[in-house]
């Protein structure tokens, strides 16, 4: 009887409950969406009403349910849309205005009021994410409305570094920040649902254990938007340690639309460095001046309207380094050493609506970049001859394609395909040894040492990643709104590096009290010019063996990674989810 009176209580609160509480659409981590209430002038809400999507990439509708909610899910980023609403005995009532972020939904409540079907009650505003009821996610999303209206970098890692929570990470270089607490290698970056974490050693762009990032896939004028995760992301986020950087590139739309740009910065306008040591840790080679060289363009449209849309661009960068050795060096007398990079930046993408319910999005994005011949490295004029040149050839290219549909009004299908391939080359010009003189001569004081030649630890890499996403949401009420998503990953990571010492073989002699290395070849030799007793400056120089390897190492991996997960966002109510 005790537990009868309970229910009886109990239960009409949870039917209010699962009454008041909205369906709270899933979508796409590349796509946003809007939804909201359908209210007649007391607040009560209109079921049954039409409600009309009309935007730059084509024109939805849909009905409002029982409880006056509606939802338009799987929109492209991007403003210009509008929300119309009708219904037999009032006005139609119309929002303009309505902007779409990514992987957020855009609540947009529209008040019906009595009239003829001839008037129409219309309120244009700009209407944004705001604050987004339906998720959990801490972060923030920043649009190129903003961070191409302040004094910020040409770069991604200026934009994510707008975000809170975000914070200069230390050694592993300003393209991968400390998002959350995390180390700048716990970070996953994901561009138009593609994967591009570094497979080695995590990072944006190729990383690499000499150069650190090198490049970043992406140029700073394709983006559209880029949302910083720092907690609190969704299950499909396995990979992330610290946060996640989502990055959505432009597309096309109903109208074209297109940028011609230049931006230039000549060293002669920069002022010399003040102090070498203000930009490395030890007085060896520091950068003078800086230079770059940036234009480019990009066009957007459409094939079809409301049907096919493309984007395409291309932003070829030329920077300047100006480095010089100090002066205990030989290289000093070379002066002023200008290392140049040539990055050829080019992105594209087409969607394609086969239907209101249906949609195609294919996307290719690359930043090949080269250094000639040169002092690459910023410590390479630190020796005593030009035997520390090299040249570098680095980038990645990933294409990937997408698929989002809708089948009736609870459930949603996303199948994602993306290819990523990525290398760092580096190719000396000379094939020298690696020597460190540190016997007191009258060139080299006691307590001193300089490297004479020789480049020292090669690391090229080859990555690749292949990677399907599938991931399906089903929408139902139980006590509140459900939003419930099912999702399966396959990755396969095939990774190549190649670890090399300049210096030719070194066949060690024989010797007995070389022991087991009597004999053998040694690979990257790197070698000490010193005394044959270190506190003896009258003692013979000799070159002895510092370090190098019997054999060359060549790490070949291939890692598959399957992964699934079950996720369930309950909404109660329109102000408490839980997920």
């Amino acid at each position: 009887m005790h537990l009868l009176k309970k229910t009886r209580i109990l239960l009409p609160m949870f039917v209010a409950m699962a009454v008041m509480a909205p369906l709270s659409w899933s979508q796409d981590i590349t796509k946003g969406s809007i939804g909201g209430a359908v209210k007649d002038p007391s607040g009560a809400v209109v079921s049954g009403a039409k409600v009309a999507l009309t935007s730059p990439f084509g024109d939805k509708t849909t009905m409002s349910d029982a409880e006056g909610n509606y939802a338009f899910a799987n929109l492209s980023v991007g403003s210009g849309y509008a929300i119309t609403a009708t219904h037999e005995g009032f006005a139609p009532a119309e929002k303009s205005g309505v902007v779409v972020g990514v992987n957020e939904r855009t609540t947009v409540d529209v008040t019906l009021t009595v009239g003829s079907a001839t008037s129409t009650v219309q309120v244009t505003e700009t209407v944004n994410s705001g604050i987004d009821l339906a998720t959990t996610t801490i972060g923030a999303s920043i649009d190129e409305s903003l961070y191409k209206n302040v004094p910020v970098g040409r770069n991604i890692s200026s934009v994510v570094a707008m975000a809170p929570g975000v914070t200069s990470s230390g050694g592993a270089g300003a393209s991968n920040p400390s998002i959350n607490g995390a180390s700048g290698l716990e970070n996953e970056y994901i561009i138009n649902g593609a994967n591009v974490t570094d497979p080695g050693y995590g990072g944006f762009g190729n990383y690499n254990a000499v150069f650190g990032s090198l490049g970043q896939g992406i140029t700073f004028d394709f983006i559209q938007e880029v949302q910083v995760k720092s907690g609190g992301f969704e299950a499909q986020y396995g990979e992330a340690l610290g946060g996640v950087v989502n990055i959505i590139t432009k597309g096309g739309s109903n109208k074209f639309h297109g940028d011609a740009y230049g931006y230039f910065q000549p060293d002669k306008f920069t002022a010399d460095n003040p102090n070498p040591d203000l930009v490395t840790t030890s007085k060896t080679t520091y950068i003078k001046t800086t230079g770059r060289y940036d234009f480019g363009g990009d066009l957007g449209g459409y094939v079809k309207k409301d049907k096919l849309f493309f984007y395409a661009g291309f932003n070829p960068t030329y920077s300047q380094s100006y480095r010089q050795a100090d002066a205990i060096y030989t290289n000093s007398a070379l002066g002023v050493i200008n290392v140049q990079t040539r990055t050829l930046n080019y992105a594209a993408k087409l969607n394609w609506n086969i239907s209101s319910s249906h949609q195609l999005e294919g996307s290719v994005f690359s930043d090949p970049a080269i250094i000639p011949t040169n002092y690459v490295r910023i410590s390479s004029l630190s020796s005593n001859n030009n035997l520390s040149t090299s040249s570098l050839d680095f980038g990645s290219r990933t294409w990937g394609s997408r698929y989002n549909g809708a089948f009736g009004p609870t459930w949603l299908l996303t199948v994602t395909y993306s290819d990523y391939t990525g290398h760092v080359s580096e190719t000396p010009q000379f094939n020298g040894y690696q020597i460190s003189n540190i016997a007191p001569t009258q060139e080299v004081p006691p307590g001193s040492s300089t490297t004479y030649n020789g480049l020292g630890l090669l690391q090229n890499t080859s990555s690749k990643s292949h990677q399907l996403n599938v991931i399906g949401t089903h929408l139902f009420n139980f006590f509140g709104g459900h939003t419930l998503d099912l999702g399966y990953q396959f990755e396969d990571v095939p990774y190549t590096e190649i670890d090399r010492y300049s210096g030719a073989d070194f066949v060690l002699p024989t010797d007995p009290a070389l022991g087991a290395g009597s004999g053998q070849t040694v690979y990257g030799a790197i070698f000490r010019r010193t005394h044959q007793v270190a506190s003896n400056p009258a003692s013979p120089i000799v070159l002895s063996l510092l370090r190098g390897n019997y054999s060359n190492p060549n790490i070949a991996v291939d890692t598959r990674y399957n992964a699934g997960f079950v996720e369930d966002s309950w909404t109660i109510g329109k102000k408490l989810t839980l997920k």
